[in-house]
C-alpha cells in the first residue's frame, strides 16, 4: 500500500473549489468536522476529507455565477 497523501488547507480549498478562508471559517464554526493535524499543529487533509468537505460545499453554496 502507498502512503496517504496529505494536503494543506490552501491545497484542499483549491480541490474543493472554495476560498481558503471559507474552508477555515467552516472548520472554526464546526460546519465541517475537524481534520487531523501534523506535529506542528497544521491541519492536514486527506483525500477522504476533501471528498467529505466537497460534498458539503456542493450542497451548501450556490454554483458560481448564480450568487446574488
Amino acid at each position: 500500500m502507498g502512503e496517504t497523501k496529505y494536503y494543506t488547507l490552501a491545497e484542499a480549498a483549491v480541490l474543493i473549489g472554495i476560498a481558503p478562508i471559507t474552508l477555515k471559517r467552516w472548520l472554526l464554526a464546526e460546519k465541517v468536522a475537524e481534520v487531523s493535524r501534523d506535529r506542528n499543529n497544521w491541519r492536514r487533509f486527506t483525500d477522504a476529507d476533501v471528498r467529505r468537505i466537497k460534498q458539503f460545499a456542493d450542497t451548501s453554496t450556490p454554483p458560481k455565477g448564480q450568487r446574488k
